[in-house]
């Protein structure tokens, strides 16, 4: 319980207005009270911040501890972006646990930020020209499932390869979307990564996957890769030119842990 103190008249005021809003940014205030100058604006927010009403985001923007529903709002207030990686698989329910970090897929933007008062760090991934792929979903900007797992086999170190294999499996996936996907990118590593995943789910646990998807992945096939940076014993698979030097046994490790078949 955050511990209130003794408004003023003009805080009160504006508190009555903010008191039921989940996010307080700029504009908002400016809105409501388009009188009211810059300076004066601060103050006041500044002192419900100090007083325990408020936590900030960042300057000039706020939230409201007793009516936030979702961080995620918090995360998206502090930068242009949209819900990425594990953060989109947990809204997608296809990650069992909760993940502290949220995670922010931005055009150009890099920062790694602690949500004060809480336990949660955000953290915004640059993407470039692949800023792409998301929509709205209950308030929120979200990549689309394809997009997700798209962002995780581009991005894996930040989700964990068993993670993204398990969420491939439980995903019901727009196969042709997804397969779009991957001509944004002129890196193949990710195709090959995607193919080498997909066929192990095929084979080892009879996941349906059209064979259009096999065959225009393996068109972006080139150079020999590793399924990771990890140091260690791999074995090769010449179909996808990927080293796999993680092991199917361990890629494979949520079956039992989560009674898969």
């Amino acid at each position: 319980m955050v511990e209130k103190n003794y408004l003023t008249y003009e805080e009160q005021k504006l508190w009555e207005y903010l008191g039921n809003k989940q996010v307080i940014a700029d504009g908002l205030v400016n809105m409501v009270f388009p009188e009211m100058k810059s300076a004066k604006k601060n103050n006041l927010l500044h002192a419900l911040y100090r007083k325990g009403y408020l936590r900030r985001i960042k300057k000039g923007s706020y939230f409201n501890p007793g009516m936030l529903d979702s961080l995620y709002l918090v995360a998206l207030a502090y930068h242009e972006g949209y819900i990425g990686l594990s953060s989109a698989l947990k809204q997608y329910n296809l990650l069992e646990y909760e993940d502290f970090t949220i995670y922010i897929m931005t055009s150009n933007f890099r920062k790694d930020v602690a949500i004060e008062g809480t336990k949660y760090q955000l953290k915004f991934i640059p993407l470039n020209r692949l800023y792409a792929g998301f929509y709205q979903k209950s308030g929120l900007w979200i990549s689309t499932v394809e997009k997700t797992l798209f962002d995780c086999l581009l991005k894996p170190k930040y989700v964990g390869l068993q993670n993204i294999t398990k969420a491939l499996y439980d995903a019901d996936i727009g196969w042709k979307a997804f397969v779009q996907l991957f001509s944004l990118t002129k890196s193949s590593a990710v195709s090959q990564r995607a193919g080498y995943l997909l066929e192990l789910l095929s084979r080892r646990t009879g996941k349906k996957v059209p064979p259009f998807v096999f065959s225009a992945l393996l068109r972006r096939v080139k150079s020999q890769v590793k399924l990771t940076s990890i140091p260690g014993k791999s074995r090769y698979s010449r179909k996808w030119k990927i080293e796999d030097n993680v092991g199917e046994e361990a890629l494979l490790g949520w079956r039992q842990q989560y009674g898969h078949r």
